[in-house]
């Protein structure tokens, strides 16, 4: 989706498109977020992960300059025979960078960080190591996420994304113009989702910055937005032509899909704590509302607040905003970043 500005924003149908989508179809049939608390090996085993790491075998393809930065496309090893295509874009000749790793959310390539947005630029302007990839299914890498969420289970497909995030992680840490132990994410839209998940699983992750991504499925219920986020499916028909009420559909999708209940922001965030974390959505945002920020925010202020670093979260709900990133918001989330890193 495009601003009037003509900046790239966030796409917002459907939302956060074929994976986003099934998951929240998974998802919102889980227990609430107030159940029993998730550990890092819950959601690992939810994903699917695995446990090994192979050499990146790196692979330069090109470059490009603006004055004293530089766009470079490589690719790394990923899963079994899988290459990942990257973009990093940094400040030549100035070594020990923090790197962030930025992700768009779906169906957006990599690419459209530097054009039309330029945050990648933006990101190596003020002094970081930026990142992205394209994740599977995306961008330079074929496939259909639908099929794949079909074939393998939404887990599996949400593994595969989160794993080659950790991969990108490896990768900036190998370079030399990278301070090893500085590593932030910045995640719009299905990107914010994915920080959350990374952070709840990768301690590596400094800092984390979760834009449109806070998918807490009490509060998508309560405020209808069920009837958007579903709009495909055949039970969303029938609860809609029943009149079901928020609770009704609820009950109705836990029943349906009684699994992943870990894939729930309000219930991996405060597995973050006590590192920094910005949570951020669009007042007006019809998908991932103000309501399911808050309810994350809320949900993972207590871990803080035990940990001492209830200073370390904030909540930042963009007044008249939809389900995008406004200039005011990335001026939020690049402060947040310099401020952390």
């Amino acid at each position: 989706m495009t601003s009037p500005a003509g900046r790239l924003r966030p796409a917002p149908v459907p939302i956060l498109t074929a994976a986003l989508w099934a998951l929240l179809w998974s998802a919102a049939c889980s227990p609430p977020a107030d159940g029993p608390a998730v550990t890092a090996p819950d959601v690992r085993r939810a994903l699917h992960l695995p446990a090994y790491r192979g050499t990146l075998e790196p692979r330069f393809e090109r470059a490009i300059g603006r004055r004293d930065l530089v766009l470079e496309w490589v690719r790394i090893q990923g899963r079994g025979d899988q290459r990942i295509p990257a973009l990093v874009c940094y400040r030549r000749d100035a070594p020990r960078l923090p790197a962030v790793l930025c992700m768009p959310g779906t169906p957006n390539r990599k690419e459209d960080l530097v054009q039309p947005q330029d945050l990648l630029w933006r990101l190596a302007g003020e002094g970081f190591f930026a990142i992205s990839v394209d994740r599977p299914y995306h961008g330079e890498r074929s496939g259909d996420p639908d099929l794949a969420i079909r074939r393998k289970g939404l887990g599996r497909v949400w593994g595969e994304y989160v794993y080659d995030l950790s991969r990108a992680l490896d990768y900036a840490q190998s370079r030399p113009e990278v301070d090893a132990g500085r590593l932030g994410m910045l995640g719009l839209s299905l990107g914010g989702m994915e920080a959350l998940l990374l952070g709840s699983l990768d301690e590596r992750l400094n800092v984390a910055v979760s834009v449109g991504g806070q998918v807490s499925w009490a509060p998508v219920f309560e405020a209808g937005a069920w009837r958007l986020l579903f709009g495909g499916l055949d039970l969303t028909r029938q609860l809609i032509s029943n009149g079901a009420s928020g609770t009704d559909a609820l009950a109705a999708f836990r029943a349906r899909m009684p699994e992943l209940e870990v894939l729930d922001a309000s219930r991996v965030a405060p597995l973050l704590a006590p590192r920094p974390l910005l949570l951020m959505t669009g007042e007006e945002d019809p998908y991932v509302g103000a309501a399911a920020a808050r309810h994350t925010y809320e949900a993972a202020l207590p871990a803080y607040r035990a940990a001492g670093a209830a200073d370390r979260l904030d909540l930042w709900v963009e007044p008249g905003a939809g389900h995008g990133f406004t200039r005011a918001m990335e001026e939020r989330a690049v402060a947040w970043l310099l401020r952390f890193m």
